[in-house]
């Protein structure tokens, strides 16, 4: 079977801060149609291939799916709903048309006033990433299946002070 020779070696292109390496087998190291093997710079080889091309779309997916580079859901709320404080003990955000303002009425809680109605929002503030999560809703930047994936995130993120019992 004639092969042509590869061109040069260049560098394949960076995903998620991850430079793969695709290195072509000799005709005596490969054991089958697929010559071109992928490595990732964290886990190893990844698999092999018939193409270049393949190696690098497989990458793309492998960089995506086991070393993703997007922030946390709750961290994508904390983004899109900046509360600043204005006064001690009271934070503000404006989003859209709309003003909010969040009061803290005690250790854990907190009430949600939307300023230009004067309505108060009834929700259950244990935290400000609670009123974050309900000003986003409320005001349609946040939605349903981001607000819950950060509820479930502030759930279940472990506190600072936790001791791993490992």
């Amino acid at each position: 079977m004639s092969r042509r020779p590869r061109k040069a070696v260049a560098l394949e292109p960076v995903v998620n801060g991850l430079r793969p390496t695709i290195t072509e087998l000799t005709e005596e190291e490969a054991d089958g149609p697929d010559v071109f093997v992928l490595r990732c710079p964290e886990c190893g080889e990844v698999g092999r291939h018939r193409f270049a091309l393949l190696a690098r779309r497989a990458f793309e997916e492998h960089a995506d799916e086991v070393h993703p580079i997007v922030a946390s859901p709750l961290d994508q709320v904390r983004t899109l709903v900046d509360l600043a404080e204005s006064v001690p003990g009271t934070w503000e955000c404006e989003l859209g048309s709309q003003s909010y303002r969040v009061r803290e009425q005690g250790p854990g809680q907190y009430e949600l006033e939307v300023c230009g109605r004067g309505v108060v929002i009834d929700a259950d503030l244990g935290t400000l990433d609670d009123a974050r999560i309900v000003i986003g809703g409320h005001a349609g930047v946040v939605k349903s299946a981001l607000a819950t994936a950060a509820a479930v995130q502030l759930r279940h993120d472990s506190p600072a002070c936790a001791v791993s019992l490992e």
